[in-house]
């Protein structure tokens, strides 16, 4: 078939997920030839100031979406998007990039095709709902890094804390562990809470990288970009797994890590950690190592290999 149209449904929220969701459509047109268009979701623009777009694609709500769409169009969609029923109810070849398990409350199952973003998002909707899923981990930016000190040079006894995932977990978590190390360890501080909404991206990057430790303490991620994009920093990264962090985290190898609710676990490594400054900075190079392997590269090989199967169509030229 030939498709007309690539429709990318929230393509500019200013969230990690939808962030490549916009670039799965960036590929449909630049490697396919299919032109993208993003649909707004609320007033979502591509000036938000978070990520940078180098598509402009033209932009359209939901209910003219709906009204448009064809048989010959394909429609990209989180399904953080399931309760909109775009599978039961819409023509066109219906594609789910599903890059996490506790963002929706039951997963549209009326779509032509699903790609997982971890190993244990993909064991998930095998488990649940019986869909076999391929794995495409998510990209982090390797290319455009800022400029960061050497780990050596960062604050020794400072821990930057990032703030995601259920309030209630996180805060109960953070209160624990805070306790813990100042009965054991009163010499460590940790700095003002990173929050995970409204930070430009270059400026998330760069906060990252001025600290030696990040706390991440998300207790459930389908895979987790910014501890990954802790890593690409030179940050030793420590607290939950997130459960999808497993794809690229190996505790005591390039991280220090456990799963909810080890939280007694983590203050300990955390400890650990700022008392042995040689082991830390070697496993905060090893997560530099990690990181390498998740660039943008590879995402745009793997889905150009995956669109061009499912959709049975070839890359264009050039």
């Amino acid at each position: 078939m030939r498709y007309r149209r690539a429709y990318v449904v929230g393509a500019h929220l200013p969230n990690g997920g939808t962030y490549m969701a916009w670039h799965l459509g960036r590929i449909l047109e630049r490697d396919f030839g299919i032109a993208a268009v993003a649909v707004r979701v609320g007033e979502e623009t591509p000036d938000h100031g978070i990520h940078q777009y180098d598509l402009r694609m033209p932009q359209v709500a939901i209910a003219e979406m709906e009204r448009a769409i064809g048989a010959d169009d394909i429609l990209v969609v989180n399904p953080s998007f399931s309760q909109h029923q775009f599978g039961m109810r819409l023509p066109g070849f219906k594609l789910s990039y599903v890059q996490g398990f506790n963002t929706f409350a039951l997963l549209d199952l009326k779509f032509d095709h699903y790609v997982a973003a971890s190993g244990f998002v993909a064991e998930f909707l095998r488990s649940t709902y019986a869909v076999d899923a391929r794995v495409i981990p998510p990209f982090i930016d390797t290319v455009h890094l800022p400029p960061a000190p050497e780990w050596g040079q960062r604050p020794a006894l400072s821990v930057l804390p990032y703030r995601k995932g259920l309030p209630e977990v996180w805060s109960a978590s953070f209160a624990r562990l805070r306790d813990l190390v100042a009965a054991r360890a009163p010499q460590i501080t940790f700095a003002e809470p990173l929050a995970s909404t409204g930070v430009a991206h270059a400026q998330l990057l760069a906060q990252l990288g001025a600290s030696r430790y990040l706390l991440s303490l998300s207790a459930a991620e389908g895979f987790g970009l910014v501890p990954l994009e802790a890593m690409a920093m030179g940050t030793l990264v420590l607290g939950y797994d997130g459960f999808g962090g497993r794809q690229y985290m190996r505790a005591d190898e390039n991280c220090l890590v456990a799963p909810y609710p080890h939280i007694e676990r983590v203050a300990q490594m955390l400890i650990d950690a700022v008392n042995d400054p040689a082991r830390s900075a070697q496993i905060a190079r090893c997560g530099q190592e990690t990181a390498a392997r998740y660039d943008y590269a590879a995402f745009r090989q793997a889905w150009i290999g995956e669109l061009g199967r499912v959709l049975r169509i070839a890359p264009v030229a050039g």
